[in-house]
């Protein structure tokens, strides 16, 4: 992956915040903690955006692949189903253009709607 995971963070809110339907990005545990204790322990680099998790693990012993997992919360005018749709293809088109060549699993959880 050549951009630094704060950067790809940041991307990946811009792009999911743009997606109809999406109300907002929902915090995860470690965004809670943090937010408790300004000096967390359990605060990494490139973590700072709630609802956005990027980790890279290699599988089979060769291939490297990145999975994005995104918790958000649909706004209630539209279907969450259609929402997690689009928000998945738009981050898989996002992840692609800007990172050819790179492996991806994209993971979208739905936490709320408001």
């Amino acid at each position: 992956m050549s951009a630094s995971a704060d950067t790809m963070h940041s991307e990946l809110a811009h792009v999911v915040r743009e997606v109809p339907g999406v109300a907002f990005l929902a915090p995860g545990l470690r965004s809670r903690l943090r937010a408790l204790r300004a000096t967390s322990p359990l605060a990494r680099p490139g973590d700072d955006t709630p609802g956005i998790t990027v980790s890279t693990a290699r599988e089979d012993g060769r291939t490297t692949v990145t999975t994005v997992e995104i918790r958000l919360i649909c706004r209630s005018d539209r279907r969450a189903l259609d929402t997690t749709r689009a928000v998945r293809e738009a981050v898989d088109h996002h992840l692609t253009t800007r990172y050819p060549g790179d492996d991806f699993r994209i993971i979208v959880t739905v936490t709320g709607v408001t």
